[in-house]
């Protein structure tokens, strides 16, 4: 392998440093496969001339609304800077570069070349790297030594897309890949303008990355802010990278792995017609000789405004409070405990914690978070860093790299007149002292947790169950949910599914025997699509609801 060219892939660098730009690449491929016959002379195919200066050429593309009149009803444009699947040229050459996805419907024509063998993968990975990471005319963005060793000889395999919701529950956000070379480790922001045509509910968020990511965090920026940062990827070299996200915006959430976050019900993000999205994704390539194609998706799943009883935020802890540059480690090799006593006795407020999830870097060797009592010693022990990533046993260990994210079902309630104990233990072997950064050769000390401020008050109006034992499972579900309870008598009974907007999709009248029993339902069977419902069981006296989610 060609290491040297290699360690220049992950990063951008200004195209001063290099012979061409990747548009001046990108163009030399136009000028190859394109321009002989279709894209170029007085009546170019499709209207678009490829051929020229590459000054020409990028004028003719960016941000140019296409002719195809199914391509302009889906918003896209010729080349739509920071977004590959919005960009029709794109759309047009990408054939079976993403096995299962279908780029092109029947109304937009076929797939070019129009006539001659398509472009090899890591030409059409050229272009789609180049509308990616910004789609600017004179940036060196990858090297494309790169994308060829990736396709024709150590690639890791790509995971399965993640299909997308039903277009009436919500939309997918992909971004990637980009490629992460062998033993490195790379961090990036990608702005996502959600152009949703009118403000919207988010009350499940779906995401699949890739195995052993170290995090993927959701930013939503504040209103206008979004104009100060460029479209497209943009890598994480230092903390003035990131900075200007975190003072630009407010924190969603932040998981350390493929997560479905189905918010508890009677909660959702509020998201407005105007909301840009920032979502940073750091990941680490373990494997010592393949590169790995780091890529992101996100199912976002809505309701109308006004459904959610109270909005879910978010908010990360620093130690060092509004300056985590404060964390040092020195090199003593001996374990440091340092402590973040969150607590406010001179303003009374509760806030209802939904998740907590730590955040540190390889001197991290334990995380825990406690409530605090009234006299500022550790009361109940609400967040323990040795257990798994699920939070489902204690492994023994704190495993700094994929740290447990714990969900708590009813909320948690912190009264902040006490608050939180949060204490986390480091060991720094030396040589030298290390400080806060976005690395992991650097360190970080954050508690990451979503809340509400009010509590959950969502009730039905119902008689008292007759059912002394009530369970679904598996909830999610990819198909079947199996649904058992106890009936004290034998009666008739009603089973009802109900979707996210309130319409009824199943009902069936039952025989309901004396004892516990078991009924199967399949979203398969019923024709239902992905997302969230609520099922019901009722009998002459009473109802059992429980909510399900079909992925």
């Amino acid at each position: 392998m060609k290491f040297k060219s290699l360690l220049i892939a992950s990063f951008v660098f200004p195209a001063s440093l290099f012979a061409q730009s990747t548009f001046d690449e990108v163009h030399a491929i136009f000028q190859l496969k394109c321009t002989a016959g279709c894209h170029s002379g007085g009546s170019p195919s499709g209207q678009l001339n490829l051929s020229g200066t590459t000054a020409e050429v990028y004028q003719r593309l960016i941000n140019i609304n296409p002719i195809n009149p199914a391509a302009n009803t889906e918003g896209y444009k010729l080349v739509d800077p920071g977004y590959p699947d919005r960009s029709f040229l794109f759309r047009k050459v990408a054939h079976d570069i993403d096995p299962g996805v279908d780029y092109l419907t029947n109304q937009m024509g076929n797939l070019m070349p129009d006539g001659q063998p398509q472009l090899i993968d890591e030409q059409i990975e050229l272009i789609r790297q180049w509308i990616l990471w910004g789609a600017g005319d004179t940036n060196h963005y990858v090297n494309p030594q790169v994308l060829a060793d990736y396709y024709n000889g150590p690639g890791l395999p790509r995971f399965t897309p993640l299909a997308p919701p039903a277009p009436s529950e919500g939309y997918q956000i992909h971004y990637g890949p980009f490629f992460v070379l062998p033993g490195t480790e790379q961090e990036v922001f990608y702005k996502y303008d959600t152009r949703m045509l009118e403000a919207k509910e988010v009350y499940r968020v779906k995401t699949e990355i890739n195995e052993y990511s170290h995090h993927t965090a959701l930013y939503k920026y504040n209103d206008g802010l979004e104009s100060y940062f460029n479209p497209g990827l943009r890598p994480v070299n230092s903390i003035l990278d990131a900075a200007g996200v975190y003072y630009a915006s407010s924190i969603l959430g932040q998981w350390p792995n493929s997560q479905d976050l189905v918010l508890p019900e009677g909660t959702a993000f509020t998201w407005l017609d105007s909301t840009v999205l920032d979502i940073n994704y750091h990941i680490p390539n373990y494997n010592d000789d393949s590169i790995l194609a780091a890529e992101i998706y996100m199912n976002v799943y809505t309701q109308a405004m006004g459904i959610a009883q109270t909005e879910m935020l978010s908010s990360p802890v620093y130690y060092g409070g509004s300056d985590p540059l404060n964390l040092h480690l020195l090199p003593t090799a001996t374990d440091t405990t340092l402590v973040i006593n969150q607590f406010e006795v001179d303003t009374a407020y509760t806030h209802y914690i939904w998740s907590i999830m730590a955040h540190t870097h390889a001197r991290g060797k334990k995380f825990d978070i406690w409530m605090r009592t009234a006299n500022g010693e550790k009361g109940e022990h609400i967040y323990d860093g040795n257990y798994n990533v699920e939070y489902t046993f204690n492994q023994g260990y704190y495993d700094w790299a994929h740290p447990p994210f714990r969900m708590f079902d009813p909320l948690q309630p912190v009264d902040f007149t006490n608050g939180l104990i949060h204490e986390a233990v480091f060991n720094n072997p030396g040589p030298d002292t290390i400080n806060f950064g976005l690395s992991t050769r650097d360190e970080m000390y954050v508690s990451y947790i979503q809340y509400t401020t009010e509590p959950i008050t969502i009730s039905v109006k119902e008689e008292e169950s007759p059912f002394n034992y009530f369970n679904v499972y598996p909830n999610p579900s990819r198909d079947i949910i199996n649904l058992s309870f106890n009936s004290e008598n034998a009666t008739q009974g009603i089973v009802r599914l109900v979707d996210y907007l309130g319409r009824e999709v199943y009902s069936q009248n039952i025989s309901i025997t004396q004892g516990k029993q078991k009924l199967q339902l399949s979203q398969q069977a019923l024709g239902l699509s992905s997302g969230f419902y609520s099922l019901s069981l009722s009998n002459p006296e009473g109802t059992q609801n429980a909510k399900l989610v079909f992925e």
